[in-house]
């Protein structure tokens, strides 16, 4: 069964249209838990060629500038003893 169209005048006389009693229920939908945030956004300046280089990369590769931008973090975490990106994410 189709619903009705609410007239124009009701809703701007912001009054509610009359609800048919029968057909489907109104189901309501109870607050989803938010999922656990594992990634942090950064921010990386870059100067405009260098971008447009990392950019004309990632295509040539067919990666994304994500992944080169992840790599160089583990090279830099490698570079000073700290753990790599992969064993931050079992954790």
């Amino acid at each position: 069964m189709k619903k009705k169209p609410a007239s124009l005048e009701l809703v701007l006389a912001g009054e509610q249209p009359a609800r048919e009693s029968q057909g489907t229920p109104e189901v309501r939908l109870e607050a989803r838990p938010k999922p656990i945030k594992r990634y942090e956004k950064a921010t990386v300046y870059l100067p405009r060629a260098a971008a447009k280089r990392l950019k004309q990369m990632a295509l040539d590769h067919d990666r994304r500038v994500n992944d080169f931008l992840q790599e160089g973090v583990d090279l830099m975490l490698a570079k000073y003893g700290e753990r790599s990106l992969s064993e931050f994410e079992t954790k």
